[in-house]
Parts: structure tokens; C-alpha cells; sequence
């Protein structure tokens, strides 16, 4: 497949960037990167059993079911397929290393259930960090310093617009949409761009959340192949000089275009996993 021209992609910017400035979309953006930064919270305080330590250098992820207990649509037909899975029957579900025909596998009382190509990858981090809660806010909010500190992450960055503007000379409460490109070092994994709105919140006890959530649902376009979930870190400061920061991925990615060699590793969340950036920003201190 040709890649798409750059003056067509700095068109659909264009076109975005005018889209947001609807009153209509401002609300819904809005309302969207406050119920994102809600979760991003509960994601970042709760335990077994939504997160769950894996065998891959013992990386926490969600576990799914019990994601879609808490934060899910749970209508009767969702109630049907989770007495399913716990009894044992058999059933299909969309994972990382599932490729069913739902229209098969799935009795016609699911039908409703729109399923998409889409793998889900989930993981968290908590670490240390030498470096103060607004300087690490600052690092994620300001656009051209965040992608050149995550140069290794993100290859490409665009600020689109920014909705609710700071009051207090911070960035509490100042949410940006933004456009982003996501890659690995390799030509062989596919990048990943979306547009997102980013959301910085101070909460009362002092900390920080500043937690990105896609805005295709929005904005359609005719085939999406990357979403970002509410994801994001929660920052709370320890001492005088350090913080705590809690990272969460949480993407759903159409990797069907994937080589084969690095399947395993992509399709496991590590190869963009909370780590990594949590990583980069102990480089970076």
C-alpha cells in the first residue's frame, strides 16, 4: 500500500484543527477527557484482580474481563458471555493471539456484538522518578519536548489545538488535541498515529494525571487501525526533588500487517509498553 502523500496528511491536520473549534465538539472533547482522566485514576490505584503480572519480565496487564466488569457496557448479553467463560464453555474472543470469524464462532445472539480486527494491548509501570511533578508535566505537555525527549517513541507530532487553556500559569486543566506517530526502530513493525486529546489535571491531594484518549469515535475515518484507550501516567510527588509515577498503555491496534518475526513481541504489549516510557524518563533526569 502507497503511503499517504504528506500535503494529504498536512490537509486532514488542517481540517481537523478546524473541526475541534465547533462549540459542539468542544463539549463532547471535553466530557470524553474527563471521564478518560477518571479512569486513568481507577487504573492506576486498583489491584488484582484487573491487573494481573505476567511472565513477560513481570509486566502488569489488564485482564480483560474484569476491565469490562468495571468500566464496560455490562448489557444482558455481556452478562451471557462472562457465565459462559466462567463455567468453561467454549467461546471466541477477541485477544492477541485470536483470529476467529465471530459470524462463526459466536451464537447469533451475540450478533450484535460489533467485534473489529483490533488487538488490545494493556500494561502498567510504577516507578522512582529524580525529577519534581511539574517538570515531568511539562515534559508531557509541551508538544515539541515531549516528542524530543521521546524521540525513540514518537517519530512524528502535531499540536492541532488546544480547548481549555491554563488559568493559573500551570497546566492544570489544560487539554490539547493533538496528532501523533508512534514506531519502533524498525521498518518491519508498522507505526501507529491517532489523534487524541490530551487532559493535565491537578487533583486536591496534589497529584497529578495527564492521560491521552483518541478521538476517532469523533472524527471517523473509513478504516481506523490505531486507538489509544485512556492511557497515560498519574504523578505524585515524594520529597522534595522526586516523584512516583504510575504509567498506563492501554491501545487497540490492527496488527494483521505485522511481520511474523516480531509478532510475539508487539502482539504481547511489550514492545510499546508502560516501560519503555518510563524508562525514557529516568534517561532523561
Amino acid at each position: 500500500m502507497n503511503a499517504k502523500p504528506d500535503h494529504m496528511n498536512r490537509a486532514s491536520d488542517l481540517l481537523m484543527a478546524v473541526s475541534i473549534g465547533a462549540g459542539l465538539n468542544k463539549n463532547k472533547i471535553i466530557e470524553q477527557a474527563v471521564e478518560a482522566m477518571e479512569e486513568l485514576f481507577k487504573l492506576a490505584i486498583m489491584g488484582e484482580p484487573l491487573w494481573q503480572h505476567n511472565g513477560n519480565g513481570g509486566m502488569e496487564t489488564l485482564n480483560g474481563f474484569q476491565y469490562l466488569r468495571e468500566f464496560g457496557s455490562f448489557d444482558a448479553t455481556m452478562e451471557q458471555i462472562m457465565r459462559m467463560v466462567e463455567v468453561g464453555e467454549p467461546q471466541c474472543f477477541l485477544s492477541s493471539d485470536c483470529n476467529c470469524n465471530f459470524d462463526q464462532d459466536v451464537p447469533s445472539s451475540f450478533s450484535k456484538l460489533n467485534f473489529e480486527p483490533l488487538n488490545i494491548e494493556t500494561s502498567r509501570e510504577t516507578t522512582f522518578v529524580e525529577m519534581n511533578p511539574m517538570n515531568i508535566v511539562q515534559l508531557l505537555m509541551d508538544t515539541k519536548q515531549w516528542a524530543t525527549t521521546f524521540y525513540s517513541i514518537v517519530s512524528r507530532t502535531t499540536l492541532l489545538g488546544v480547548i481549555l487553556e491554563n488559568v493559573d500559569g500551570s497546566y492544570n486543566g489544560v487539554l490539547q488535541v493533538m496528532l501523533a506517530e508512534f514506531h519502533q526502530r524498525t521498518p518491519l513493525i508498522p507505526a501507529r498515529q491517532c489523534y487524541f486529546a490530551r487532559y493535565c489535571k491537578k487533583h486536591t491531594n496534589g497529584t497529578w494525571g495527564v492521560v491521552d484518549v483518541s478521538l476517532e469515535n469523533l472524527f471517523p475515518y473509513p478504516q481506523v487501525q490505531f486507538r489509544r484507550r485512556p492511557s497515560g501516567c498519574v504523578i505524585q510527588e515524594v520529597g522534595n526533588r522526586g516523584s512516583k509515577v504510575t504509567w498506563i498503555e492501554h491501545v487497540e491496534v490492527d496488527n494483521r500487517s505485522l511481520h511474523p518475526l516480531f509478532r510475539p513481541i508487539v502482539s504481547s504489549g511489550f514492545a510499546f509498553s508502560a516501560k519503555r516510557w518510563i524508562a525514557t524518563i529516568n534517561r532523561h533526569c
